[in-house]
């Protein structure tokens, strides 16, 4: 996965940020799933190569445990400071600052994701949707 997704995702995402326009759509749909793919080979990879577990790897592993807590909280918060219903900043810093307030933003949303996750399992046994889905495909 690694080395499929990263080897002809990368080449072919720069290839398609160079066409312009036209580069959009296969940048999008084809480019952008296969260094997804890449990113989660990379993923598995350093799973599989840590040896000592640390407060890093316990965060990861916690915010695997509430995997679709986390996703649907990612978008929550990402809405809630970009655009107008909250913060608005997506408006407000416009293209200016576009490419280092979304790393930036991604950087904020990935700790609280990582640390909250990590604080709730400590209490209980799952993220709070994983519970309402497991209740709900009970019944």
């Amino acid at each position: 996965m690694l080395a499929w997704g990263l080897g002809l995702g990368v080449p072919l995402n720069a290839a398609c940020l160079l066409a312009g326009d036209a580069g959009f759509l296969p940048g999008r749909y084809v480019a952008a799933p296969l260094v997804a793919v890449g990113y989660a080979g990379l993923v598995g990879l350093l799973v599989d190569r840590v040896r000592r577990p640390g407060p890093l790897m316990a965060a990861f592993t916690s915010l695997g445990r509430a995997a679709l807590s986390g996703y649907v909280l990612q978008n929550v918060l990402c809405v809630l400071v970009a655009y107008g219903v909250g913060l608005g900043l997506a408006a407000r810093l416009g293209d200016t600052w576009r490419p280092w307030w979304v790393m930036g933003l991604w950087a904020a949303v990935s700790l609280v994701l990582l640390a909250g996750s990590r604080l709730w399992l400590r209490r209980f046994d799952s993220g709070p949707l994983e519970a309402l889905q497991r209740r709900a495909l009970r019944h």
